[in-house]
């Protein structure tokens, strides 16, 4: 993206040449984000250690499930067509020939025109005779027990063949596809997979990411406060919300406001991560160093200021041997809408993941735009007595302010180009991170 201006600063850190890009769109954003995503490569997991990675390909069942007709429940197995007369007043008598447990082989069972109709006392997920075809509840029938004879079941209504009775490729059929390309993942996946036989699944790896919050005011948690100096918030927020993400974070580091060194850095982190996230240091001040530690690296800028709220000033990068890097401005809220809203949207892409889909809400107060710029609000969603979605932007928006967050449950997204949304009118909301359940 060609520059617009070119500007000389001089001052007690030497002189600076930065240069102004244009502002783009959220949508232009998003768009040169998700075409320049780079897929990662694909490996190969044991099932049993892959919850949160994602599928790379299309995975099929191995095996048939169930493997062979079974007993849905415990109770006797039989051929439904002998209990087609049973009546409480006219019960049908089957003899009950032994047990099939759960786990052994289902017994020879003679054809009923050979040998008169017969019963066998089965256990849930036993094998149900080739010759059988229903199972009556144990709790449905009576036992009769005579002196040295088998004993008799007495049934009093009639079967359906097929009832009680769980029927082999039921579930999954060997060969089917059971999970898409592009699944994250979740526990009840790896159920499925361990059922049909999958045990190992082809995933893609998971983005290395390195954090670089930069600023000569940040002190790590311990520390004690100088004058001046601030608690570094932006570091262990994205430290705890990387693993969340499917990312693998491989570094949480600091840098002070002087150029050698943050170029330097860069050049360290380009070297042993796939995505590089810095925080501060992006704007248009004499200390906003990194757009300038970028290309002094060899470094393209991608873009650089993007008309949302807050966050403008973020700023994407290639880097030297394919890292890419986002530098998001420096308050705690920017960071976050940064990374829920850009940043999110490129690790899916890199890990094959499709876009998420924003659900609407109605506001529960009137809204004012940001003029040209999309706001993304911290905000509370619930569900109405009428099963409505509700939305309220909380007050305290201000990207340094991060107690309305600690209340919120999704964002708000209010649209470039509107002056004011009515209450009752409709917003966008996302949840504040991917596959959250506790947004309604």
């Amino acid at each position: 993206m060609a520059p617009r201006l070119t500007f000389v600063s001089v001052g007690g850190h030497g002189c600076r040449v930065w240069q102004d890009t244009p502002v783009i769109s959220y949508e232009e954003a998003l768009q040169l984000l998700r075409t320049g995503a780079a897929l990662l490569p694909r490996r190969a997991v044991p099932a049993a250690a892959a919850a949160g990675e994602v599928t790379s390909d299309a995975v099929t069942a191995r095996l048939t499930v169930p493997g062979f007709n079974n007993a849905a429940m415990d109770g006797y197995v039989l051929r439904a067509a002998a209990t087609s007369t049973a009546t409480p007043a006219s019960p049908v008598r089957l003899r009950v020939s032994g047990l099939i447990a759960a786990g052994s082989a289902p017994p020879r069972t003679p054809e009923p025109a050979t040998r008169g109709d017969e019963a066998w006392e089965i256990m849930t997920g036993a094998p149900v005779p080739a010759t059988l075809d229903a199972v009556v509840p144990v709790e449905r029938v009576r036992l009769e027990a005579v002196t040295g004879q088998p004993a008799v079941v007495v049934i009093t209504s009639p079967l359906q063949p097929g009832q009680n009775v769980r029927l082999a490729g039921e579930d999954f059929v060997a060969g089917q596809t059971v999970l898409e390309s592009g699944t994250r993942l979740a526990p009840h996946h790896l159920m499925g997979l361990a059922a049909c036989g999958v045990d190992e699944v082809p995933v893609a790896a998971r983005p290395r990411v390195a954090v670089l919050t930069t600023g000569s005011e940040l002190e790590h948690q311990g520390a004690s406060l100088g004058p001046g100096r601030i608690r570094d918030a932006n570091g262990p927020y994205l430290q705890a919300l990387l693993p969340l993400l499917g990312a693998a974070p491989v570094t949480v580091a600091t840098a002070a406001d002087e150029a050698a060194g943050l170029r330097d850095r860069l050049r360290q982190l380009a070297g042993m991560a796939d995505l590089i996230l810095t925080t501060g240091g992006v704007s248009a001040g004499r200390l906003d160093l990194l757009p300038d530690a970028v290309r002094g690296i060899g470094g393209e800028i991608v873009f650089h200021k993007v008309a949302i709220r807050p966050g403008k000033p973020v700023l994407h990068a290639r880097l030297p041997g394919g890292a890419v890097l986002f530098g998001l401005p420096g308050n705690p809220l920017a960071v976050a809408v940064g990374m829920r809203f850009l940043v999110i949207p490129a690790l899916r892409a890199m890990q094959g993941l499709a876009p998420e889909c924003p659900t609407p809400a109605v506001t529960m107060t009137a809204v004012r735009g940001r003029g040209d710029l999309r706001f993304f609000g911290k905000a509370v969603v619930d569900v109405d007595a009428a099963g409505q979605r509700q939305v309220r932007i909380l007050p305290g928006q201000e990207s340094f302010r991060i107690a309305p967050l600690l209340r919120a449950n999704c964002w708000a997204i209010v649209p470039e180009g509107v002056g004011e949304i009515a209450a009752g009118g409709v917003l966008q909301t996302l949840p504040l991170y991917p596959d959250d359940s506790t947004s309604p």
